[in-house]
């Protein structure tokens, strides 16, 4: 499974963590249950706190069971930004994760949609990556960060057309089209989802005739579930399935507060 495409989808479902709210502010808490194959191999936690249409995200993530044993990964992600009746707008992105003895921090800013500075530490050597794709001023515009871009405010639909993604070193576009209406059942939650299906378009920040990229990208049965959190007037995701070279990875809500 290529790195990048599991770090935008476990980010975007971990939207989780550690944020102090006020008794008045809404606040949704989930947990996820990430698996390969029906193997659970990770578990996450977050909260989501929204304040004066402010948005604060902060989460955690964290290898269980065998995987430890093969690798122990740890990951932390804050994002906060503006809540628009029609759309969320980061301004600040973090996400920090270590795997076994190797650690990378990611922090980019955004403003109107664009990115107006990120770094990534340690920094990488592009010179060294053969067949490098870089990022362009252009595309750095119109996107959003990987979790806020699968946080949907109830006023629009969940399975937009296309989204525009920067994770702090790659530009991406995810496509979405309505697939149907499912139910789903959770602690805190059992009613009804929106699924759509969702195709993954590299753009740049990545190796040209990567295999990992080309089968990703050629995956046309990914589908991704929307649950409304009435608590923040918003649609999220409860579940995703990736089929991979090693198998199906789902990450499952075993909690949702709607």
């Amino acid at each position: 499974m290529q790195n990048r495409f599991f770090r935008l989808f476990v980010s975007a479902l971990i939207v989780a963590g550690a944020s102090v709210a006020r008794a008045e502010d809404p606040v949704n808490t989930a947990e996820f249950s990430i698996a390969l194959s029906g193997l659970p191999i990770a578990r996450a936690e977050f909260i989501t706190t929204l304040r004066d249409k402010r948005y604060e995200v902060s989460a955690t993530l964290r290898t269980t069971g065998l995987a430890r044993f093969i690798t122990n990964t740890r990951a932390r992600i804050k994002v906060d930004g503006l809540a628009g009746r029609k759309s969320w707008r980061p301004r600040d992105f973090s996400f920090h994760y270590d795997y076994g003895r190797r650690s990378r921090s990611f922090q980019t800013r955004f403003l109107h949609d664009q990115v107006t500075s990120s770094t990534i530490t340690p920094k990488p050597d592009y010179s060294k990556r053969k067949n490098w794709v870089p990022t362009r001023p252009e595309d750095l515009r119109n996107v959003t960060d990987p979790v806020t871009a699968l946080i949907v405010p109830a006023a629009s639909e969940p399975c937009r057309a296309m989204v525009g993604v920067f994770d702090g070193e790659a530009r991406m576009n995810l496509r979405l089209s309505p697939k149907r209406t499912d139910r789903f059942k959770a602690a805190g939650y059992d009613g009804e989802v929106t699924v759509c299906s969702i195709r993954y378009e590299p753009v740049s920040g990545h190796r040209r005739k990567s295999k990992d990229i080309d089968y990703i990208k050629q995956l046309a049965n990914i589908e991704i579930w929307f649950a409304k959190s009435a608590k923040l007037d918003v649609y999220a995701p409860v579940y995703l399935a990736v089929p991979t070279k090693y198998g199906v990875i789902s990450i499952t809500a075993t909690r949702f507060e709607g």
